[in-house]
């Protein structure tokens, strides 16, 4: 036991000051963790995860000191070393950047080692507690070590299963808790199987392991205990019942029941074999991210910390224990130090094996972490004295007879379970991974395609003319200099070899190229060696030996394949950023280079064509619509769609002289989004995902040259000498589209119909006015819940789309806060009682925002649809809005939306996770920009399910705002960095009357929700900087409700937003006429009024002596 405590002290102090390579002399000194300023917020994983590290460390020092010490006094000294420890490391962790010394840590260490000791005394034999356990382990288990030690390892198995150990009896809890069930009973195609075996094995193990040390007749107790476990996961915040657990269960009890196994060798060897086939089984299940990883090699990175972190530890470790302490029983005295050390070797290379092998699965997470926990659970049980006490033979209880009351009540047990299961269940099939769902088709399942137009002469893919290579050597000699040079005769970059080898024929070596095509294996996404292989094949087709074309042909048919099974494998859809990143580009050109040349081309040409015209071209046209755009954030556009929306239809028209490009109104549309997405300072909008905001569009260049798009050209425009602008030949680009102002003569509004965004602005200048508004469908991929939302921005961020997207994807702050409708201009609307956790098959609480339906990537719930025929087929999951009019004229932008469907859908109503409880019934919201005037109006029209429902309008800055009364004031400061002047935003409150306006923000509340600050544990602003992106995350917001319950609200503001140092402001007040509510403008002499009618979203305009009507109600979405 003292070897135990200081093993477990040192991987405390190792995981405490993990990572070893950041220490830092501290700026501000050591830091005493008691004098430690308090968190403003206390999570209560952290919290669990800091106390339950110091409970076993506790344990095992007072089991270790009371038999020389007694009770009392190992008591005192376990915790006394237990607090000193902690208060070391504590302020040993000044010295990281990444850890944060803190009073709440030090005293939920030292709990912890107060309850490890606590528990100690509990099993000490000469107090009554333990005098009494004692008693009962007699009773039924053998005594001695060994046979406590597989009552240990039946408690890990037992503490995987419990944890986070916080039980809640609340309704929305336990349906969260059964609704993997529900989902896998209502979709059987769903079940996975080798999760159940998996399952089945280690409760089989676990069985006989117990009757190994039992003396009584343990196999009915056992299975009643072992069912107990699993059910309890049901009321556990953050666990959830699987079908796959208790088809594991149901087997494993057969077994244990039909089987006698009565002999030790009988009991012990099965046992060691089902862990084993259990552990194996287990590492070869695919992940959900489609990327292979490294194998890690730094020791308990990432497992440090965290409770997961810690279950993953125990998860580990439990099988080995129990194989080491199976295989120690069966081994005779005289070769246990042979055993010992022979399975030190043996369980090392199996454990070794199976991780190296993960490296090749996609979604798996290689460590050499696991190989060390398998060696240290092997070898503990060879560690202990075996203490024997005299063993009687179990007694047999008879099967028929336990079959008699256990029957019944089993079977309306599981009847019972199955009846709540299918009503917490979801109606829309939900699914943790994309396996055993529904795939594209096969290739030899499709129908033979006709290309009438078909190139078969090679090249066939875009490559460089004869007029192209002249106008090089006459205009930009230095271009093809700097590619030979690349290229090297053959040895350099592959890709400028194999353009020198076909604008210089001769020039490289081409067995040398040969030779270093054929060693390319395909691996990841297989883009970075089908595209050169393609390209050298297809260009340089005519150069190439007979030989060699055939090796390379048979490459290339090997890659063709691979990307056919990479993208039917992985369901990757054209709505995401993985098929675009490169595997669609790269199928499309290897595709294109083989067919006709091999029988394997025209069989995989059926999916190549399936796929670009029957699954990808029909997702543009839905989300460009008639004027371009894309749904995804940030550098997803750039790393995305970006590089395949000219590359593709490139190709094919090379290849089959059908133009795409041409044809599609979308593709024009496109560039005027890349255009629109620019604010007045030149970052892109903040919008979804979003790290990056200037990143490079790859095919922007290209798309301009071919659409003769000047202002898209010139958003990065390139040197004034020609270069090819595209891969693997674009058109050259031409300096004759080189027009700075070339914007200028763009209109000033643009609607894009596809995704329901509107872009504003006031002028195209760096001090224009510019506005945003979305309200449209949901698209799965790096997308927020943020329709209805509006951006505003002049002279710097004014009313922002807060938060930031990381410090990785899925953190705490991501999906609490900044994905959700708290983080971006909306209303929320906030039912109390819609607080169930995640769905899916590893639940999560997620703060209760009162905002949209959580869908899309991220979740865990639903893949990306494969196509648009899978999306209409869940349009009542996707459809979340629609933008009913825009109407852009009068010196005014008036955008119409109904956005009820993002709050409600015919699945909301009982509280599960996805749909949420039933909160809106209608959502209504027009937004007008008088840009005579220059204020902005947003008016909306709420009714909430019930009246206690809270509402609240939100509306985010960077800075405190300044409340007075019903008008509130934002300040942004210059930034002459980005050619910001400063700006101020002035709002008039007009409804409801006599509002409820609050600021929430603030140190400690920058992204308050629910009760929490979700700031990472205070690291984000650290990690916001370590990115040096403008990310605006904001800190403050408005929060506007209305000064009583009622169902129906109308909120009515308006926003004036001026550079900073601006004194002219218009008069603005609200006027009535009964049947409407309006805004009068006043401004240098002119008067405008908005009329904005009651209960309807009829909006009229009089200026000028004239009266202009705009909008109608929402038709029913």
């Amino acid at each position: 036991m003292v070897w135990l405590a200081l093993a477990y002290g040192a991987l405390v102090v190792y995981g405490t000051l993990f990572p070893l390579d950041e220490w830092r002399s501290p700026v501000a000194g050591w830091i005493n963790p008691i004098t430690a300023a308090w968190p403003h917020t206390l999570p209560r994983a952290d919290l669990l995860v800091n106390l339950l590290a110091y409970v076993p460390l506790g344990l095992f020092m007072a089991l270790a000191l009371r038999v020389r010490l007694g009770t009392g006094a190992a008591l005192v000294i376990t915790i006394a070393t237990g607090c000193l420890l902690s208060f070391t490391l504590e302020t040993l962790q000044s010295a990281l950047p990444s850890r944060v010394t803190s009073p709440v840590d030090w005293l939920a260490n030292t709990s912890g080692s107060l309850g490890g000791a606590l528990f100690a005394a509990v099993l000490d034999p000469r107090l009554a507690p333990g005098r009494a356990l004692s008693q009962w382990r007699r009773a039924w288990f053998a005594e001695g070590t060994l046979a406590s030690l597989a009552l240990v390892i039946l408690g890990m198995w037992v503490l995987t299963q419990a944890a986070p150990f916080v039980p809640s009896l609340d309704w929305g809890n336990l349906k969260a808790g059964l609704r993997p069930l529900g989902n896998t009973l209502r979709h059987p195609a769903t079940f996975e199987p080798v999760k159940a075996s998996t399952i089945g094995l280690q409760i089989f193990a676990l069985g006989l392991l117990v009757r190994c040390v039992a003396q009584r007749a343990v196999v009915w107790p056992f299975i009643a205990f072992s069912l107990a476990v699993l059910l309890l996961k049901i009321s556990v915040v953050g666990r959830q019942l699987t079908l796959e657990a208790l088809a594991g269960w149901l087997g494993a009890s057969v077994v244990l029941l039909a089987l006698p196994l009565r002999g030790m060798a009988t009991r012990a060897l099965p046992a060691m074999l089902a862990l084993l086939t259990a552990h194996a089984l287990a590492q070869f299940v695919p992940g959900q991210d489609a990327a292979t990883v490294r194998m890690n090699w730094i020791p308990f990175r990432g497992l440090v910390g965290t409770l997961d972190g810690m279950l993953d530890i125990l998860e580990t470790l439990w099988p080995f224990m129990a194989m080491g302490l199976l295989a120690r029983w069966l081994t005779a005295w005289r070769w246990r130090a042979a055993m010992m050390l022979g399975g030190v070797l043996l369980v090392a290379a199996f454990a070794f094996l199976l991780e190296w092998l993960q490296q090749s699965i996609p979604g798996r997470f290689a460590d050499v972490t696991d190989v060390l926990l398998a060696l240290l659970g092997w070898f503990m049980p060879w560690l202990f004295a075996e203490t024997h006490a005299a063993r009687r033979r179990p007694e047999t209880e008879h099967a028929a007879r336990g079959l008699r009351w256990a029957l019944p009540g089993l079977v309306a047990l599981m009847v019972s379970l199955g009846v709540a299961a299918w009503h917490a269940g979801s109606e829309v099939r939900v699914a943790t991974d994309d396996r055993g769902r529904t795939m594209l088709p096969a290739p030899e399942d499709l129908t033979p395609v006709a290309l009438p137009g078909f190139h078969h002469e090679h090249p066939r893919l875009p490559h460089p003319g004869a007029q192209d290579i002249q106008r090089l050597q006459r205009e930009n000699p230095a271009w093809i200099a700097q590619t030979r040079k690349l290229a090297d005769g053959g040895e350099g970059d592959i890709q400028a070899s194999i353009v020198m080898a076909y604008i210089e024929p001769g020039s490289q070596d081409l067995m040398r190229l040969h030779e270093r095509l054929m060693a390319m294996h395909f691996s990841f996404r297989g883009h970075a060696e089908a595209k050169p292989i393609a390209q050298a094949y297809d260009w340089l087709y005519a150069q190439w030996t007979p030989a060699q074309r055939e090796t390379l042909r048979e490459k290339l048919a090997e890659g063709v394949g691979y990307l056919v099974n990479l993208i039917r494998k992985d369901r990757l859809s054209p709505y995401n950023v993985y098929l675009y990143n490169s595997p669609f580009q790269a199928l499309v050109a290897a595709n294109l280079a083989l067919y006709g040349d091999d029988p394997r081309g025209e069989l995989h040409m059926r999916f190549t064509y399936d796929l670009w015209k029957h699954r990808v071209l029909p997702v543009w046209r839905q989300i460009m619509g008639k004027h371009g755009g894309w749904h995804e954030g940030g550098e997803y556009v750039g790393i995305g769609i970006g590089q395949a929306i000219y590359q593709v239809p490139a190709m094919w028209r090379s290849a089959t002289g059908e133009d795409v490009l041409q044809n599609e109104p979308g593709l024009r549309g496109f560039l005027d989004f890349a255009v629109y997405r620019k604010r007045p300072d030149g970052t892109d909008f903040r919008w979804g995902d979003a790290g990056f905001f200037n990143n490079i569009i790859p095919d922007l260049v290209p798309l301009a040259l071919e659409q003769r798009h000047a202002a898209a050209y010139n958003l990065r425009p390139p040197h004034p000498r020609p270069v090819p602008s595209s891969w693997p030949w674009g058109p050259l680009t031409d300096s004759n589209l080189l027009h700075a102002d070339a914007r200028a003569s763009l209109p000033l509004t643009r609607h894009f119909d596809g995704i329901g965004l509107v872009v504003t602005r006031s002028d195209w200048s760096p001090d224009a006015t510019y506005l945003t508004f979305k309200a449209g469908d949901n698209y799965w991929s790096h997308s927020h819940l943020d329709q209805g939302a509006f951006t505003l921005y002049k002279g710097g961020g004014l009313a922002l789309d807060s938060g930031f997207y990381g410090p990785k994807y899925g953190s705490d702050h991501h999906m609490n806060y900044a994905y959700q409708s708290i983080a971006h201009n909306l209303v929320t609307v906030t039912d109390p009682a819609d607080t169930a956790p995640a769905s899916g098959k590893t639940a999560r609480a997620i703060a209760n925002d009162g905002g949209q339906r959580r869908i899309g990537s991220g979740w865990g719930l639903e893949s990306a649809p494969i196509d648009l025929t899978e999306w209409l087929g869940k349009r009542e999951l996707y459809h979340t809005g629609v933008m009913r009019q825009v109407h852009d004229g009068d010196d005014s932008v008036v955008m119409i939306a109904d956005f009820t469907p993002a709050y409600t859908n015919h699945a909301s109503g009982p509280g599960e996770f996805s749909h949420r409880t039933r909160r809106v019934e209608r959502m209504w919201r027009t937004l007008v920009y008088d840009r005579r005037a220059d204020v902005v109006i947003v008016r909306d029209l709420v009714e909430a399910t019930r009246p206690e429902f809270r509402k609240r309008w939100l509306l985010h800055t960077q800075n405190a705002p300044q409340i007075a009364g019903s008008r509130f004031t934002v300040q942004v400061p210059p930034d002459p960095g980005r050619q910001a002047r400063g700006g101020q935003l002035q709002g008039v409150v007009l409804l409801p009357a006599q509002p409820d306006i609050r600021a929430v923000g603030g140190p400690g509340f920058e992204f308050w929700v629910d009760g929490k600050n979700y700031d990472e544990n205070g690291t984000l602003a650290a990690a916001m900087a370590r990115k040096g992106q403008p990310a605006e995350a904001g800190a403050w917001r408005i929060e506007l409700s209305p000064p009583a319950p009622a169902r129906e609200d109308e909120f009515l503001v308006a926003l004036v937003p001026r550079l900073a140092g601006e004194s002219t402001l218009p008069d603005i007040r609200g006027v009535s006429d009964g049947a409407a509510s309006g805004v009068e403008i006043r401004s240098n002499g002119l008067t405008r009024t908005w009329w904005f009618d009651r209960g309807t979203q009829h909006v009229r305009l009089e200026s000028d002596g004239r009266r202009v009507v705009i909008g109608a109600d929402p038709e029913p979405s």
